[in-house]
Order: C-alpha cells, then structure tokens, then sequence
C-alpha cells in the first residue's frame, strides 16, 4: 500500500474544503434565486386578480416549470388558491392577514387612529396617516369624510415622497439630508404642478419646515389639496406624519394657514403620546 506524504495529505484537505466552501456557496446563491423568484411571484399575483400559469411565468421572467413548482408550494402554504373553473391562480387573504397582525402592533397607529377620526370630523376633510419608507410615503391609515369625491390612496399603498403632503412633512424634519433619502432627482413627475427637481424640493422643504406644515397643491393629483404635518421625534427627527385632503377647484392662502395649525396641532398631540420615549412601535422601526 502505498503512503500519502503530509504535503499530499494536506494538499487534498484544502482542495477537499475548497470543493466543500464552493458547493456551499452555490447553494446559497441557488437559495437567494429561489427566494426572490418566490417573491417575485407573490408581488406579481398581488397586481393581478387571477392569472394563468404561463402568462405568471412571461411577465415574471421564470420559466413556466419553475413557476408552477413555485405555485404549487405557495398553493400548499396557504398563500394561493387555484380556480376550480379556469385554473388561474389568484392570491388567498392570508398574506392580508400577517399584515394585519404586523400592523396591529405599530404603536403610532395605535395612538393617531382616535385622534385622526376627531381631526376627520373637525376638518370635514379625509385623514391619514404615513410613515417614510425608502423614498416612499406608506400610508398606515385613513378616515374618510363625506366627501363624494375622493383620493383613492388606502392603506398600504405607496405614493412618492416628494410631491405628497406627509412625505414633504417628513423629509423636512429628518435630520439626514434630503439628497440622500430620494436622491437628487429629476423626480417623479405626477402633475404639472409636481416639484421635480431637487432645488425646488430643497426650497418647499425649507418653507414647511419654518411653519411646521406641509401642503400639496395639485402635486400628486389635479384637483387635490393636503395639508400635512410631521410627528416627531425618533431616530431621523420624524416618525411619520399625518395630513387633511380634499377634492375641491382650489385652497385660499387663509384656509391654508389654519388647516396647517390645526394639522400641527394634531401630531404634536400624538408625538406627546408615543411612549418609550417617542420611539416608533414594532413595524415603524422594521420598515425602517
């Protein structure tokens, strides 16, 4: 039999993890693969009523085998079902569910929802509630007026930060520079009376922050006007912000001024109210 030198023997002990490290490392990036393919499944189904297999597959960019296993696993979890008619695929309520439960546990919604009800009433205007996320405003809650016209923005949708009444509150308290929260724009462009550029941010935020209100005229949608105001306090300055809109053909300066007080008003109530020294509850500071 023949022997194996130390040098040999240690030679094939390295090449032995190596082979082992590379196997390993592949194995992770195959699991990452899987996992955002999963998510991008679920995001997309979210944006659809019902749909087929392969018309899922060519809109997600996955091979239509890949997305029916991915289906199939998604389907055994709870989180889709399966027409019995037309055998399209359509998401179940049970990712509407954890979310529920995540979002009972925000502190802030909590705090503001009783206190964005009296401001719906006082106001006869549409309430709500947002968080900053990313570059994004994150609207937690609202309460409609009864107004026949309204915006259509429910919790859980995003809007851009820039051109809405409680992301402008929000970044013109955040301690961190504007810049390096949306970027340096051109930003997104909703209405022709939209702020679209970085100066013209620079200079709105600037005026919110000296009267410790915000207000969009038209920004996000014609015909709409917000007034909104930040509640402070946490780790950037802020920790969401809460705002009144209306549908109408316009706001007078004068309205402006006393929606804004009685709006800045309203979220220094709730900022007072977050315990633990005003830092966000479970979700605020996950979606941070």
């Amino acid at each position: 039999m023949k022997r194996v030198s130390r040098a040999a023997e240690r030679t094939l002990s390295t090449q032995s993890l190596e082979s082992e490290s590379l196997s390993a490392d592949g194995g992770d990036r195959a699991a990452r693969s899987t996992a955002v393919n999963m998510l991008s499944l679920v995001e997309k189904l979210a944006s659809t009523e019902r749909i087929g297999v392969t018309a899922l597959a060519r809109i997600a960019g996955i091979p239509v085998a890949t997305t029916y296993r991915m289906l199939r696993i998604l389907e055994q979890t709870g989180y889709v079902e399966q027409l019995e008619t037309s055998k399209e695929y359509r998401l179940t309520l049970k990712l509407f569910s954890l979310g529920c439960e995540v979002a009972s546990k925000t502190t802030i919604r909590d705090l503001a929802v009783v206190e964005l009800a009296k401001l719906a009433e006082q106001t006869g205007m549409t309430t709500n509630l947002g968080v900053l996320v990313g570059t994004d405003l994150l609207y937690l809650s609202k309460v409609e007026s009864g107004d026949l016209f309204t915006l259509n923005q429910p919790p859980g949708s995003r809007s851009p930060a820039t051109c809405t009444a409680m992301g402008k509150a929000m970044l013109a308290f955040d301690t961190r520079p504007v810049a390096s929260i949306v970027g340096k724009g051109p930003y997104v462009c909703r209405t022709e009376y939209s702020i679209c550029t970085l100066e013209e941010l620079k200079k709105d935020l600037t005026e919110t922050k000296r009267r410790g209100y915000s207000i969009d005229r038209q920004e996000f949608a014609l015909g709409v006007y917000s007034v909104g105001a930040p509640i402070t306090g946490g780790r950037y300055g802020q920790q969401g912000a809460i705002s009144v809109s209306a549908v109408r053909p316009g706001m007078r300066e004068t309205e402006c001024r006393q929606l804004g007080e009685i709006v800045k008003s309203v979220a220094s109530e709730i900022s007072a109210r977050i315990p633990n020294g005003g830092q966000l509850g479970i979700l605020g500071e996950w979606i941070r």
